[in-house]
């Protein structure tokens, strides 16, 4: 039975609203305000039924006559008017964070068909969700146990923590910033009604406040995520002490900072509890974050001391294939600040993770890259979630670039007269042309063209690159002719059929029995050897990238080979309708990227293509049904390597 309007959903809000407005309202009426089915409207009413007593009011259902309300409104309306509830599971996100509450809290087995009635959803909705369930409990070292009755989450102290904080992080994003009479901003948090048997809003008041109140006080500034992390760490931390669900020993054995002892001291008084000293240690992890401090230097296998931005940002200047100054600075930033959560076993949760492999995987794709040579430099291995923000910097230099033709100027009477010439093309190009250098005709020997287009004082001809020669000045008619060349140059980027020529009929595979994810990348590694487009161990490395962050999206995947492994570009594809076991998720349809320098120029247009196919839900459909590679070109087109 339901005791406040807090209990209630948003839609359950709205129909008190609609009945409270019209006066006598029908299912059809409500139907069509809220966009529900009779059959969920109906649980809706019962919800309502069993709470407006508690404001004098009863809730009536006529046949032929209607829904209506009787008693004294005025308490029912004064409890709506305050209350401003906006947090119903109507997005899957919310809903996954509703059925993980429900698995969690549950007493014993649970079955699918309960959680879909829990969430007002159909069962094949419901199953759709499931898979990012599974996703969530995989990472958090949960397993679910199913048996005739239903199914359970089994997990330890330790796993249950880290689901719960997974849950609050999704949640975290609703937190409402509130400026109070003295101008201080302070932060608030509705409880979803999902989340209220894990924590109660005393704790959360309490964690808030005493947060707020030490951070006023002690030396440390926090980032927006320090103190998320941190908040979501200490809520749940509290609430456990409180109910006496302490953790096992903490694996740190540090000398404590004064901040955390500070801020100890506080919980301890807020709270009228003992923090054990193991719990202890896990706050001072925070703090040693938050001060940017390291537990230990050997945490780096390759590099002895305090780490800097200096060694990041040479790292990322060695490493990254192309780059701006905008992109160096931020991944600078942000790698600094991850290397050094991540020694300290802080994990960062990305909400937006899989939306960023979705939408922007050729990102996303060249973000592993990047965290297999930090790992490999750093001996630090970043997640998936870590993965995705790095791509989000990645994808905004990809923005910056589209519609962008990076140049050479080239130039033999002198660096005077080549700025000059840089000047004047900024000034007639800056939106389509980015001087890349300013180079002469020697230390092109030494450095050969990998631009769009040379710019150029002096006659000089480049194989596959187009000149235009021009004099210092640029005068009217020369920026014609580089607008002329240029508008060539965009138009042949984005009208070319990159990802149909790398498609190959001896590379298109069709299975019909369930897999899992290392033995179809090693299956398609070893035909890759075999016609000559790997090389030896192709397969072993593209599990072993794969393992670094999944490429997995829904039902398809897109394992890459590292580029060192490929003799020749092409793309395979694999079709497995009775579905290959994928980290977490079930894929039926696998694009194994070979591709190597030869094709680098042509990236984004492959990508681009892929990203055309993975928004296209009726091309994914037919290509599950495929059996035969005419099957999978009828639908997806392209060229083919004979």
């Amino acid at each position: 039975m339901y005791e406040s309007i807090e209990d209630l959903n948003e839609k359950e809000i709205q129909i008190i609203r609609l009945i409270i407005k019209t006066g006598t309202v029908h299912y059809s009426n409500i139907s069509k305000h809220i966009g529900r089915s009779r059959k969920t409207i109906s649980k809706y009413l019962d919800n309502i039924a069993s709470l407006v007593p508690a404001y004098s009011t009863t809730l009536v259902r006529k046949r032929n006559v209607g829904i209506y309300f009787e008693g004294d409104l005025v308490k029912l309306q004064r409890a709506i008017q305050k209350y401003k509830y906006t947090d119903t599971p109507n997005t899957r996100s919310e809903r996954v964070i509703a059925i993980l509450s429900k698995l969690l809290l549950a007493q014993g087995p649970i079955t699918i068909q309960d959680l879909a009635d829990s969430t007002f959803v159909s069962r094949s909705t419901l199953e759709s969700d499931f898979k990012e369930v599974k996703r969530v409990l995989s990472k958090a070292d949960a397993i679910i146990k199913n048996t005739h009755d239903g199914m359970e989450v089994i997990a330890t102290e330790s796993a249950k923590r880290k689901l719960m904080s997974n849950l609050l992080t999704m949640y975290w994003g609703d937190t409402t910033y509130l400026e109070n009479t003295k101008g201080e901003v302070h932060r608030k948090l509705n409880i979803p009604p999902d989340m209220r048997s894990f924590f109660s809003k005393d704790t959360f008041t309490k964690v808030l406040t005493t947060l707020d109140q030490f951070e006023r006080n002690s030396l440390l500034n926090f980032t927006d995520y320090e103190y998320q992390s941190l908040a979501i760490h200490l809520i749940i931390s509290m609430e456990r002490i409180i109910k006496d669900k302490t953790l096992e020993e903490s694996k740190y054995d540090t000398k404590l900072e004064q901040e955390t002892t500070n801020l100890v001291k506080m919980l301890e008084d807020n709270f009228k509890v003992e923090i054990p000293e193991y719990e202890q240690q896990y706050i001072n992890i925070h703090i040693l974050a938050a001060e940017g401090k390291l537990i230990s230097e050997d945490k780096f296998k390759n590099y002895n001391g305090e780490l800097q931005q200096n060694v990041v940002h040479d790292f990322l200047n060695d490493n990254l294939r192309n780059k701006d100054e905008m992109l160096l600075r931020g991944l600078t930033v942000h790698l600094t600040s991850a290397l050094k959560r991540l020694s300290l076993g802080l994990n960062l949760n990305n909400p937006y993770t899989q939306d960023i492999k979705k939408f922007f995987p050729l990102a996303f794709n060249n973000a592993i890259d990047i965290s297999a040579k930090v790992e490999k430099s750093f001996g630090i291995t970043l997640n998936e979630d870590e993965v995705a923000f790095i791509a989000l910097h990645i994808e905004a230099y990809i923005e910056r670039q589209k519609n962008i033709i990076n140049a050479v100027i080239v130039c033999s009477t002198g660096l005077g007269t080549a700025r000059l010439l840089e000047q004047r093309v900024k000034k007639f190009f800056s939106d389509t042309i980015q001087i890349n250098r300013v180079t002469s005709i020697q230390s092109l020997k030494e450095h050969p063209i990998v631009e769009d287009l040379v710019i150029s004082t002096i006659n000089i001809e480049v194989q596959n690159v187009p000149v235009v020669v021009v004099p210092p000045f640029l005068d009217t008619g020369s920026a014609k002719q580089i607008k002329s060349v240029s508008d060539n140059i965009l138009s042949l980027k984005n009208n070319s059929n990159s990802f149909g020529q790398l498609l190959n009929r001896q590379m298109m595979f069709f299975a019909n029995k369930p897999e899992n994810r290392s033995d179809v990348i090693r299956n398609i590694g070893a035909k890759l050897q075999d016609l000559g487009y790997g090389r030896d161990g192709i397969g072993d490395a593209a599990v072993h990238r794969e393992t670094l962050a999944s490429t997995a999206i829904d039902n398809v995947a897109m394992p890459h080979a590292p580029l060192e492994f490929v003799s020749k570009s092409c793309i395979a594809i694999y079709i497995n309708p009775y579905g290959i076991a994928w980290d977490g998720n079930e894929v039926n349809i696998v694009f194994f990227l070979a591709i190597n320098k030869d094709v680098q120029d042509q990236i984004e247009q492959i990508y681009k293509r892929f990203n055309d196919i993975l928004e296209y839900k009726k091309i994914l459909k037919e290509l599950k049904k495929a059996k035969t590679p005419q099957d999978v070109l009828r639908n997806i087109g392209g060229d083919l390597i004979e």
